[in-house]
């Protein structure tokens, strides 16, 4: 009997995970439009972040119409966070950001550009 109880609070345990896992990822999931602006008062300036595929901890999309390398995601913080680079003819783009209430907010960092600009995202309609 004991044997049982154990077995049935793993198989729940393990579907929880499963779902929380998929619950999390899923939001990110989809096209977003991006406000890549350069100051808070220039015109806005959109790209599309494009989401994929979210496993565990990886991301697969585009971003900018480059391929995203080495995304990966963060689920261990009330927010999901994530992380990739891409990449144009001369320069590597490094770029962070997170998931919040429907939204997303980043930035992007290239050294070989001398930059750091913050952006925003909402989910494409």
């Amino acid at each position: 009997m004991i044997l049982l109880c154990l077995l049935c609070s793993t198989v729940a345990w393990s579907q929880n995970t499963e779902t929380d896992s998929e619950t999390t990822n899923l939001p990110l999931i989809g096209e977003w439009q991006i406000d890549l602006r350069p100051t808070p008062d220039s015109e806005p300036y959109y790209q599309v972040f494009a989401v994929e595929q979210v496993s565990d901890r990886t991301l697969v999309g585009t971003f900018y119409g480059s391929p995203l390398k080495d995304g990966f995601i963060n689920k261990n913080w009330p927010k999901l966070n994530f992380a990739f680079t891409t990449q144009d003819a001369t320069h590597s783009y490094y770029h962070s950001g997170y998931l919040s209430d429907g939204k997303i907010y980043g930035t992007t960092y290239c050294p070989g550009r001398e930059f750091i600009a913050p952006w925003t995202g909402v989910r494409k309609k």
